[in-house]
Parts: C-alpha cells; sequence; structure tokens
C-alpha cells in the first residue's frame, strides 16, 4: 500500500532531538525581571506550566524575577508580537496560529526570539467501543469515499484538534474543507457528543479522555506521536501509512528586542528546568510528552510547524 505523505516536521523524528542548541559555559542568570504571559484563566494547561517555570525559576536563582500574566486564548499572540519591551516572554501554542489573520499565520512569530520547545501532548483518534469503525483503515475509507458522512468533534474551530483532522484529510486526498467538524469548548463536551451518538470520531488529548479509556467505552483506533503510547492500545498514525505526527505544543518565546545575553540565560533555564525528575514528574501528571528543543533547530522548526498549520487552517476555511 503506498505510504500516504504530508509534512511531518510537527512534532516528529527530526524535531523530538532533545539538548539541541546552547551549549556549556558558566551559568549565568537573566538580570531582569520578566513578565511572562500565558493564554487561558489560573489553573488551565499554559498557567500550570507557567507557574511551573515560574516556581523553579525563582527558587534556583535562573531570573531575577517571573511574574505570570493571564489573557484570553485569543489575544495573548496578538499583545506579544509588535514592538514590545524586552521584559516580556510568552508561552506559545499551536492554537494562536489560528488568532491570527489568513495572510500572516504562516509567519504568526515573526518578530519574536523563540527560546524552546518545552512539551506538548500527543492527540487520539477515538470512536465508541461498539462503533462500527473498527480501525483506522476503516475510518479512512470512509473519510475518502464520502467526507461529509463523519461527523468529527474535538475542541474549538480551529484549534489543534481541528487542525489535525484537517491534516489527516490532506494526507488521505481529502479536501479539508469538505469535513463536518462539530466544536465544542471543552473534551468532555466533544466526548459526551460522540456517547450521545451524534458524533462519529473525535480526536483530544490523552489526559481529557483517560476517565471514558479506563471504563473502555472508546476504542482508540490511532495516536499521533511517532512512537506508540504507553497503555494505549493504538497504532501510531504512520504505523497506518500516514506519515504525519503532531502534538499540541507549548513553547517559550521572547520578544524581538531580547538582548542576546538574555536571550542565553532564559534558553539556558529553559534547559535546566527540563533536565529535573520534578520536571519529568509534572510531565507525566499532565499527560504531557518532553519535546524539548532550543536554538536554531527550534527556530527553523517553528517557522515550518507556522507554515503548515497556517495552511492547514485556510484549507479548512477557519477565520481568526
Amino acid at each position: 500500500m503506498r505510504r500516504r505523505r504530508v509534512l511531518a516536521l510537527g512534532a516528529g523524528l527530526v524535531a523530538l532531538a532533545a539538548g539541541c542548541g546552547t551549549e556549556g559555559g558558566p551559568r549565568r542568570p537573566a538580570a531582569a525581571r520578566f513578565s511572562m504571559v500565558v493564554a487561558g484563566p489560573y489553573g488551565g494547561g499554559a498557567d500550570r506550566l507557567g507557574r511551573f517555570i515560574k516556581g523553579d525559576a525563582e527558587q534556583a536563582a535562573l531570573v531575577a524575577g517571573l511574574d505570570v500574566v493571564n489573557r484570553p486564548d485569543r489575544t495573548a499572540l496578538g499583545e506579544f508580537v509588535g514592538p514590545r519591551p524586552p521584559g516580556r516572554l510568552l508561552i506559545a501554542e499551536p492554537a494562536m496560529i489560528a488568532t491570527m489573520p489568513g495572510g500572516r499565520r504562516a509567519g504568526a512569530f515573526a518578530g519574536t526570539t523563540p527560546l524552546a520547545r518545552l512539551c506538548g501532548e500527543w492527540e487520539l483518534l477515538v470512536v465508541p467501543a461498539g462503533s462500527r469503525l473498527r480501525s483506522f483503515d476503516a475510518f479512512a475509507d470512509v473519510l475518502r469515499r464520502d467526507p461529509a458522512r463523519l461527523v468529527l468533534a474535538g475542541r474549538a474551530a480551529g484549534g489543534v484538534d481541528h487542525m489535525l483532522f484537517g491534516l489527516l484529510a490532506e494526507s488521505l486526498g481529502v479536501d479539508p474543507r469538505l469535513l463536518r467538524y462539530a466544536p465544542h469548548s471543552s473534551t468532555g463536551q466533544a466526548v459526551a457528543a460522540l456517547a450521545a451518538g451524534r458524533v462519529a470520531a473525535v480526536v483530544a488529548g490523552r489526559a481529557g479522555l483517560g476517565a471514558r479509556l479506563r471504563a473502555g467505552d472508546l476504542r482508540v483506533l490511532a495516536v499521533s506521536a511517532p512512537h506508540r503510547l504507553g497503555g494505549v492500545d493504538a497504532p501510531t498514525l504512520l504505523e497506518c501509512d500516514v506519515h504525519l505526527y503532531y502534538a499540541d505544543w507549548r513553547a517559550l518565546i521572547g520578544t524581538g528586542r531580547l538582548p542576546a545575553a538574555d536571550q542565553d540565560a532564559l534558553t539556558r533555564m529553559c534547559r535546566e528546568i527540563t533536565s529535573s525528575a520534578r520536571w519529568r514528574r509534572m510531565c507525566r501528571h499532565n499527560g504531557w510528552s518532553p519535546i524539548y528543543l532550543d536554538g536554531e533547530d527550534f527556530r527553523q522548526w517553528l517557522r515550518v510547524e507556522c507554515a503548515r498549520l497556517g495552511r492547514v487552517l485556510d484549507d479548512l476555511g477557519a477565520r481568526a
């Protein structure tokens, strides 16, 4: 069977190498006090990550100070880009790309200083345990023959789940504009729609599916990781002949005016924080995978990731 291909740098094998970027040398803490913008409310995923970074960085004296500032999802990036003071940081996420106008999505983080990709959550494609779609191939066959037959669900339109469905459609030779996507405000609501028979399949992060997976209510058709996930009896998309990797990643970026000395110190901060046992425990607790990347490798990866996600968002007809 011919391997179906789609650009695979979105968190794939090329970009999974850890420890890339800044090397050696004496540690110098960032002298400035920084304000770190996170998208979403207190207690959300980006907020938990930001407050973990704040706690570890201040405890280890890696920065003079680090404040966490919460902003609405759809305004966080817009408030960050442009002529901003150097003392500002942002926890970046793929969903932010959708908040930009169509013509600017490919360069969503242009004019910033990318520091490091920190972690990500792999996505799962699930159906009800009793679904007639017994495998990914069965799902793919229906989608190719009649895209409008399946109602697919996930979180917000233009969000990480919607983008994965678009990438899947492209890899299967299906026009993403033909997909029937039902957005929901949370994974729980999307899964409730699945249980009620209103949708045929859901894409979501593993953490949001935990209880229903453990109860055996769901069947996982495939995972978006480049390797099988422990405790999940399902193939990767690569095993299903789809060359695609995709994660709901989070990264730290600075403003375009960030001084080189602070850039080096902040990159060191990211590397030290993400090399600890406490970081690994925090990732396991939240269902995140450490996919650390920094330096020029990260900057190149981010450019490619913005380009491919910006393209699929345009193909899906998603509006800012």
